[in-house]
């Protein structure tokens, strides 16, 4: 028993110094899960290379390159604050990787695309059989290749098609047809397993980033001017780190910035009764932080989606790695303090 926490600490301590390492945002495409039969096919053919991540290694899908799934599933980041995540028999090639403009054609299946923060400048453009579809702004978007259909839950997308050019919104979809595309509506409540597994991906992202964000100091975020990647070694992924302010995704989990985390574990001081510092402490909340409003680059759930509320005072699920199982629940919402819990990848 007292060998274990020497031990622990130093794997915290080292765990908790690759956090200013690993500041990844150079190009949109790096694989930040892959789970089952997930392939890389290069530009040039050849045998597809199965993917089968180690701790810390960050596999790039280049341009050209094409990622495939069998009985598997794939996280991709794109954008910083933007995530593609793809379904069993589904496929994408990356054209564009430059994180102002990513630009990728969805071959086969179905794939998501959830955005919580798109900075201005930066966009993603989807071509969907004979559509292209631009992302320039905060929502969660589908795309079906067969057959085809792209679909807009929170957001906005422009879709161009057949010499028309027409904007999608919440609730909307355009659905490809013998005689052109259809625009109508969906029900925004209707969900399948790509849809609950980008859900609970969507927490446990949201939860490493407390985790990252507590660890990281404002120096390793000095100087940026939007959020950053950043590879969390507790969980084995990346998560987002904003700048600035606090923001909420699609699904309703908070992502929060270094100095907001250090401001609910180191409270300022409080001086007479009238109660909490700037920040309340943990029972208090986060009153002093702000929160990106819908119309620059985050949502708030609407009520086709429902919303999940990280709190401060909640514990952490954080786990390993589970194996994929049923259709269960959404993830537990993100929170600064850490207990036990399930694993990063939980069920389909």
């Amino acid at each position: 028993m007292r060998t274990a926490l020497p031990i622990f600490l130093c794997t915290v301590l080292s765990a908790g110094a690759a956090f200013g390492q690993n500041a990844i945002s150079a190009k949109a495409g790096m694989v930040n899960v892959a789970d089952g039969d997930v392939y890389l096919v290069d530009a040039k053919g050849g045998e597809p290379r199965k993917l089968e991540p180690k701790p810390a290694e960050f596999i790039d899908i280049k341009e050209g390159q094409t990622l495939r799934t069998e009985d598997g599933r794939s996280e991709v980041l794109l954008t910083p604050g933007s995530f593609l995540r793809m379904a069993d028999n589904s496929s994408f090639k990356m054209f564009s990787n430059r994180l102002t403009d990513v630009r990728l054609e969805v071959l086969s299946g179905t794939a998501m695309i959830e955005v919580t923060e798109m900075v201005d400048g930066n966009q993603i453009t989807v071509l969907d059989k004979d559509s292209t579809v631009t992302i320039s702004k905060g929502g969660l978007y589908r795309f079906d290749a067969d057959p085809a259909r792209v679909r807009v839950y929170l957001g906005e997308a422009v879709v161009e098609y057949g010499g028309q050019k027409v904007t999608l919104k919440g609730g909307k979809e355009l659905v490809a047809a013998a005689g052109g595309w259809t625009q109508g509506r969906f029900d925004a409540k209707e969900t399948d397993p790509l849809y609950r597994w980008s859900k609970r991906r969507s927490g446990y992202i949201a939860m490493a980033n407390v985790s990252a964000a507590r660890q990281s100091n404002s120096g390793s975020v000095m100087g940026f001017s939007s959020g950053r990647w950043y590879y969390n070694p507790y969980f084995g992924f990346a998560t987002y780190i904003p700048f600035g302010d606090t923001l909420r995704s699609p699904f309703g989990y908070y992502y929060y910035t270094p100095s907001s985390v250090i401001a609910v574990y180191y409270p300022r001081p409080s001086y007479g009764t009238g109660g909490g510092g700037a920040f309340g402490g943990m029972n208090g909340g986060y009153a002093g932080m702000t929160q990106r409003s819908a119309g620059s680059s985050s949502y708030s759930p609407s009520a086709g989606i429902s919303a999940p509320v990280s709190s401060p005072s909640s514990s952490m699920g954080a786990g390993s790695v589970g194996s994929r199982g049923g259709d269960g629940g959404g993830a537990a919402a993100a929170a600064p303090s850490a207990g036990g819990g399930g694993g990063a990848r939980g069920g389909r």
